[in-house]
């Protein structure tokens, strides 16, 4: 049994800013995750960044779900971004990613989203099969360009 909560403190902020460094490890990105615990809570402070997460019932963290808010000009209305999703490994395949994204696209619906959206890296299968399994459909007519402006 999993407890689902809104990181709506700075503590919670804080243990956000924790979860996200150990999903950068566990996609072996830890070299381009610089954001520091005050970035991170700045983010929250300035209600750009809103996160979900879940305890077991012992209290451990299980896993955790980040998102912002974008914007559809064609449709008029805000898109519902998913930047992170990550179950820690004792904790996965027992329907806490599903209990998860759900709870996101609720939050998504509350808030007249005309659409969810999010990113899958390329080596992930299990993720695009939980994805697509979810509703999701495969963007293959956009591609994803950036470029850095870090000082």
């Amino acid at each position: 049994m999993y407890t689902i909560k809104e990181a709506d403190s700075p503590s919670m902020w804080q243990l956000t800013a924790r979860l996200i460094h150990e999903l950068a490890v566990y996609e072996n990105l830890e070299n381009l995750c610089s954001a520091t615990t005050d970035d991170i809570e700045k983010l929250f402070s300035d209600n750009l960044l809103h996160a979900l997460i879940a305890f077991n019932e012992t209290g451990e963290v299980a896993g955790f779900l980040t998102y912002f808010y974008m914007l559809s000009t064609f449709r008029g209305k805000k898109i519902a971004y998913m930047d992170d999703l990550f179950i820690r490994e004792n904790h996965r395949r027992n329907g806490l990613g599903k209990k998860l994204i759900t709870a996101w696209e609720q939050i998504g619906r509350s808030a007249d989203c005309c659409k969810l959206e999010w990113k899958c890296l390329t080596w992930n299968k299990p993720a695009q099969n939980f994805y697509e399994a979810f509703g999701g459909t495969k963007d293959v007519e956009n591609l994803t360009y950036y470029k850095v402006i870090d000082k």
